[in-house]
């Protein structure tokens, strides 16, 4: 999986925690964990009411900044995590899409016009 979106990325965080096994991962028995609630979410049709509607998607996210904070510490950590290429949960550490987290850092460092008085 190339680029997963958050709910198929967090499937996948806790199939790597649990050594590639579906059957772990069903029976994980981890509830501090901050995606324990949504480690089905991904091959589950019904579920959690917290699974479907419009806002489920920005749900996950914030769960996967809250897992993010949790294995880094600080935000200050989080913004440096160094786990590029090892974490799937990583392209969504700052509880945003990529694409909004892009949008938001060009907007705020563009060049703004000079205003004279």
């Amino acid at each position: 999986m190339a680029n997963p979106g958050p709910v198929a990325a967090i499937r996948q965080f806790c199939l790597e925690c649990q050594g590639n096994s579906s059957r772990s991962v069903r029976q994980c028995a981890d509830e501090d964990c901050p995606l324990w609630g949504w480690r089905m979410a991904a091959i589950e049709a019904e579920g959690r009411p917290e699974w479907h509607g419009p806002d489920a998607p920005r749900r996950a996210l914030r769960v996967i900044r809250g897992q993010c904070m949790m294995c880094a510490g600080s935000r200050a950590d989080v913004r440096q995590c160094a786990a590029r290429g090892d974490c799937v949960l990583w392209r969504y550490r700052f509880g945003v899409r990529p694409q909004t987290y892009k949008d938001v850092r060009r907007r705020f460092f563009a060049p703004r016009p000079l205003k004279l008085f």
